[in-house]
């Protein structure tokens, strides 16, 4: 389970990014339990994180301080609306072929051959409305 300790680590950022981030980490916890149920799998640790979130610890896999250029400057990662799963196509495939699933829980992804070894999932609906788009 991803804590909200894990999601913000130890950067700094406004109290009302809790909510989005306790929203974001309800439903994607659920998700991955949803995943382990059916596939009889535990989600991938990434060995540098020490939990489910890529990237390296303390690093821009979760919630993204306003000055990071990781990604778009308008990342929903500095809002607390984002998180980068580790994976290495198991949770995409199992998304691949249970796309109700975003729907259930009511989540956004950006197309696996868009995110090579992690599985970014997002609570902010894309311009395109769709529940798996490319960036």
């Amino acid at each position: 389970m991803i804590t909200l300790q894990d999601y913000f680590s130890d950067k700094p950022h406004p109290t009302e990014y809790n909510l989005n981030a306790l929203t974001l980490l309800y439903r994607v916890n659920n998700l991955l339990a949803a995943y382990t149920t059916d596939t009889s799998k535990l989600p991938e640790i990434n060995p540098k994180t020490g939990n489910q979130i890529s990237g390296n610890k303390g690093g821009d896999g979760a919630f993204r301080l306003p000055t990071s250029t990781t990604g778009s400057s308008k990342s929903a990662h500095k809002l607390g609306m984002a998180i980068d799963l580790y994976d290495h196509g198991e949770l995409d495939k199992w998304l691949d072929e249970n796309p109700d699933a975003l729907i259930k829980y009511d989540l956004y992804r950006e197309a696996s051959a868009s995110t090579p070894n992690w599985c970014h999932l997002s609570t902010r609906k894309p311009m395109s409305g769709k529940r798996t788009f490319v960036p």
